[in-house]
């Protein structure tokens, strides 16, 4: 079957621009009109009236498509999307997939009918978003670099801020420093961060005092606590991969009568909402949360409201140290 690109691609021009031609929409010369014309007759071209139907019924909705609802994180990025939306008069629609394979998610995203997506969710192989481009939905990745067209990507750079925390930490004079991983690519970023600064320095990696907490905070206590009993001695400090496992790490530490920060530091990561209520305040550092959710939703409107298509754009935000009360120089 002929499609909408395949005109595209013999007339040599954007699909915007067959569809503006095919829409009567007075805003190509007569010279292009003409090449979009004769291609939709070269290759007997129908269009597609029940797609386009379903394109007017969609138009001013977008999809959030998210591995999770759960914690702190979701919540700011969910406040920040639905807010620009409200503001710029479109509806939100959020899709959650926890468990879901690649294909799965693919075709959640198809079938959603909605006019463009935000898509977080790692889970979503590059064979699929090949696909994805074939479909010409305008879209944008949350910290996943991809840039094509109609597609952009929003960049938390991850790797900067665990050189951040680690450079921190290093020069409030703490050597013997533990890290609590996540589970995904973002804290592999800030684990490579951690070990390029470890490595700069020439202070060894100990993997007696690097933890797995699975970004929750109940896992990350478990792991104290046993690591606590077990008596392996305890670094001058922990880097946390995220706040909640940082809160859950000062639990067992303060449990166990080991005082935060006399006598061990603890950095976490992010800077949720609740960093500053934890007691001490916990020291973190600063994802843009906000800012991320803000730039990819306005992203997305550009790549909707731009008529001539075209390739889409790479957006990086840049973490920050956050200084509260659970980190101590140490002397």
């Amino acid at each position: 079957m002929v499609t909408i690109k395949d005109v595209a691609d013999e007339a040599g021009v954007a699909i915007s621009t067959v569809s503006n031609v095919l829409n009567g929409v007075n805003v190509v010369s007569d010279e292009t009109k003409k090449k979009v014309l004769d291609a939709v007759s070269k290759l007997k071209y129908v269009p597609n009236m029940n797609a386009k139907y379903l394109k007017s019924n969609r138009k001013n909705t977008i999809g959030l498509f998210l591995s999770s609802v759960q914690g702190d994180y979701y919540r700011m990025l969910i406040q920040a999307v639905h807010l620009q939306c409200k503001l710029k008069g479109y509806q939100l629609n959020i899709y959650v997939s926890n468990e879901n394979t690649s294909e799965e998610i693919y075709g959640m995203v198809i079938s959603s009918g909605v006019e463009g997506a935000i898509i977080f969710n790692e889970s979503l192989h590059d064979g699929y978003i090949e696909r994805l481009v074939d479909r010409n939905m305008p879209i944008v990745f949350i910290d996943r670099e991809y840039q094509g067209e109609n597609m952009s990507s929003v960049i938390i750079n991850h790797y900067e801020g665990g050189t951040i925390a680690t450079e921190y930490l290093i020069r409030q004079g703490h050597r013997r420093i533990g890290y609590i991983h996540g589970i995904n690519v973002d804290d592999e970023l800030r684990y490579r961060g951690y070990t390029d600064v470890l490595n700069k320095y020439g202070i060894p990696i100990d993997e007696s005092i690097i933890l797995q907490g699975y970004f929750e905070e109940q896992l990350a206590y478990g792991e104290m606590r046993v690591m606590i009993l077990k008596g392996i001695p305890l670094p001058d400090a922990f880097f946390c991969a995220n706040d909640e496992m940082a809160w859950g790490c000062i639990r067992a530490l303060n449990e166990a009568g080991i005082k935060v920060p006399d006598q061990v530091s603890v950095m976490g990561y992010d800077d949720i909402s609740l960093s500053s209520f934890f007691s001490p305040p916990l020291t973190t550092i600063h994802s843009p949360i906000t800012d991320l959710g803000n730039t990819s939703t306005n992203e997305l409107f550009r790549l909707l409201e731009t008529e001539s298509g075209g390739p889409g754009t790479k957006i990086f935000l840049a973490p920050s140290l956050i200084v509260r009360n659970t980190c101590k120089v140490r002397i």
